[in-house]
């Protein structure tokens, strides 16, 4: 069925990547005591872990992206998030 909302396309866009940089953002938080120990006493990085740290920053762009470029609110609101398991 249809749905009305209140806020503009911008808004939605807003809230909508802002919610999935949350998402990200939580998923990042797992691995950050790498970093911080990387910081505070020089310890290597694996890899693996940056890698997915990029991956996560870089699917956060695409979506914001694709987001972005949406020019509906029901588009905006039916965009799927990608799973980021």
């Amino acid at each position: 069925s249809d749905k009305t909302w209140s806020q503009t396309v911008a808004e939605l866009k807003t809230r909508r990547i802002n919610h999935f940089k949350s998402i990200v953002n939580s998923e990042l938080q797992k691995t950050d005591w790498y970093i911080i120990r990387s910081v505070d006493n020089g310890d290597d990085v694996p890899s693996i872990i940056t890698d997915e740290r990029e991956a996560l920053r870089s699917q956060s762009d695409v979506v914001e992206s694709e987001l972005n470029s949406k020019t509906t609110k029901k588009a905006v609101m039916q965009y799927e998030f990608p799973n980021i398991d």
